[in-house]
């Protein structure tokens, strides 16, 4: 696939970094908006959620059923339709003023981060397969970023500048992304007669298999962070300073360690490399429920940053590994629909968890669940294999 020169390499890599972190801000600005948005249209508490998981549900469905459209040779066309939903649905959210339109804004950008990050992934893991592992590390950090970054420069612009001029502001950031690669050549992901079908079909491939699971344990603590960690750092004393001084202590280690996770993914098998590191995870997101106090909370969320940095571009490695020849993007984008499908799964039922029994059930059963998806991919994985199966 990939026939550019090293000048034309670093130049598409740094435009496909950049796209991703205008998607990823502009979907996530949505968070540090929703209750001025319940205090100035006085939509019911239940909206909340209706609004903020739309977004997740529509990234799976575009993750699942549109993503094999890049392995055909549309992985820009895809990027810039990305960019294209995302200017749009920060517009519709803009000039909303009904719960309705808000939850259909929110899909619309939910389906725009569908849409561009299998592609993105799909191309940076083609691009120069030498360095694979290190550049979905930096991807995977960049992205981090803009999750991150979107609710901070949201909080701080709303009550200066209102809602519809900080939503308008995401919108032109997306179109300014979509002019920057409009006009760029990108290389063509490999194409084979069984390029464009469903990503369904991978799942018979057993590496594809254990990459998923291994994805899916991964996210699982994504659904209750969302869920939970405002209310449950709240009810240890901390404030909101403490719940975004608690995102930075998770996000700088992340960003920082994310190339070296990737460095090892490229250097060791990453399967291997995301389920020995899972050995680390496990335990720092079951501990959180088990301490009274923030300080050790916190130390196990810096903990937690650093491990994953070394989790989240070796699974995306393997998985990029295990594609079968014209399939990259759907690969990435069927472990990205199942770690979507958990994160809402966990999401839905963690407060409840939360409620009824406290911190340790809610957040040991988030482990244990992480410990078990890695304990089958441990097993699928060592298993022999024939020669006929793959």
């Amino acid at each position: 696939m990939n026939t550019m020169s090293g000048s034309a390499q670093r130049g598409v890599i740094v435009l496909l970094m950049t796209t991703s972190l205008a998607v990823a801000t502009s979907n996530s600005v949505i968070f540090a908006a929703l209750s001025d948005l319940q205090d100035t249209y006085g939509f019911a508490s239940s909206g909340l959620g209706l609004i903020a998981g739309t977004g997740f549900l529509a990234g799976f469905l575009v993750n699942l059923f549109l993503a094999p459209l890049s392995d055909k040779g549309f992985a820009k066309r895809m990027i810039m339709l990305g960019m294209v939903l995302g200017a749009t649905g920060s517009v519709l959210l803009a000039l909303g003023e009904t719960l309705a339109e808000f939850i259909f804004a929110r899909a619309v950008i939910g389906a725009a981060f569908g849409l561009v990050f299998p592609s993105v992934r799909a191309l940076l893991a083609n691009v120069d397969t030498d360095r694979r592992g290190l550049l979905l590390g930096r991807l995977a950090g960049v992205e981090l970023l803009g999750f991150v970054l979107g609710p901070l420069i949201g909080g701080l612009m709303i009550d200066p500048f209102g809602l519809a001029n900080t939503f308008l502001f995401f919108a032109g950031l997306n179109l300014a992304s979509l002019l920057a690669i409009a006009f760029r050549q990108f290389p063509l992901l490999a194409r084979t007669s069984e390029s464009g079908r469903l990503s369904f079909s991978l799942l018979k491939i057993r590496q594809i298999r254990v990459a998923v699971l291994v994805f899916m344990a991964i996210q699982a603590p994504v659904g209750i962070f969302d869920a939970l960690w405002d209310r449950y750092l709240t009810d240890l004393g901390g404030g909101n300073t403490m719940v975004g001084i608690s995102f930075a202590l998770y996000t700088i280690p992340f960003i920082l360690f994310s190339s070296y996770g990737g460095r090892l993914a490229d250097k060791y098998n990453p399967q291997k490399v995301s389920m020995y590191a899972m050995i680390l995870v496990v335990p720092a997101v079951a501990g959180y429920g088990v301490f009274p106090s923030l300080p050790p909370v916190i130390a196990l969320n810096v903990i937690e940053g650093v491990v994953q940095a070394l989790t989240y571009p070796a699974a995306a490695a393997a998985v990029a590994i295990a594609a079968p020849a014209g399939r990259a993007s759907a690969a990435q984008g069927l472990a990205g629909a199942a770690g979507l499908l958990m994160s809402m799964v966990i999401a839905f039922f963690s407060p409840s968890i939360y409620g009824a029994a406290g911190a340790t059930v809610a957040f040991g059963s988030v482990g244990l669940l992480m410990a078990v998806l890695t304990a089958i991919a441990a097993i699928m994985y060592a298993r022999p294999v024939s020669s006929s199966v793959r």
